[in-house]
């Protein structure tokens, strides 16, 4: 029984994952009512999916790119800048996707002067599969280690990452959502729950046929 136990316990693990999608969707389209405010420095739970405003300009210095990144079955990169904002804070902002060049890295220009963009905030930890050894080549990275990126930003850094939602460049800011969707979560637990079912059958079927005649 202990696979049937193992197959309840992912089907559970799913229906939570599933209502935590559902929360995540109903912040977003809560968020999205509201509409966009100047960024006030809040962060945590109430603040994530919301969209805000960020005056600022750009670091070139602290921007980095996270490699292994496919749009459209296209491998390339995200771009992540730091904006210093006008009280010396830095907000890490995932500026958009850009794909690979053919020789080297591809070129991402950094305005200068102040800019004002809309973003929309998220927790900042974001974890992704690394495909090689060497996590960090110069300003190519294979994930954004928080903690790793603070040290190299500086404690001026905020606790929020930020998805850059509009701008006049030719990077593509078709932003993946959050995680599976509610309903593929959903399904993912009705079949585990029904794989449990089946073994339970099988299992009292077989017990039932070695009964002593």
């Amino acid at each position: 029984m202990l696979f049937v136990a193992l197959t309840s316990k992912l089907g559970l693990w799913q229906l939570r994952r599933g209502d935590e999608q559902a929360r995540r969707d109903a912040l977003q389209a809560q968020a999205d009512l509201i509409g966009v405010r100047p960024w006030a420095g809040e962060t945590g739970p109430d603040a994530w999916e919301r969209k805000v405003s960020l005056k600022g300009m750009w670091n070139a210095s602290g921007q980095i790119l996270l490699d292994n990144r496919i749009h459209g079955e296209i491998p390339g990169y995200y771009v992540l800048t730091p904006l210093k904002l006008d009280d010396g804070r830095m907000v890490a902002v995932m500026r958009g996707w850009v794909p690979r060049a053919a020789n080297g890295l591809p070129h991402v220009e950094v305005p200068n002067g102040p800019v004002t963009v809309v973003v929309r905030l998220a927790q900042p930890e974001q974890r992704f599969l690394e495909l090689s050894s060497d996590t960090v080549a110069e300003n190519v990275w294979q994930n954004l280690d928080w903690r790793r990126y603070q040290g190299h930003i500086g404690p001026q850094l905020a606790d929020v990452l930020a998805y850059q939602q509009d701008g006049n460049d030719a990077l593509v800011r078709d932003w993946p959502r959050g995680g599976v969707s509610v309903e593929r979560h959903y399904m993912y637990a009705g079949q585990w729950f029904l794989l449990a079912g089946l073994a339970t059958v099988l299992f009292i079927v077989l017990h039932w046929n070695r009964r002593p005649s």
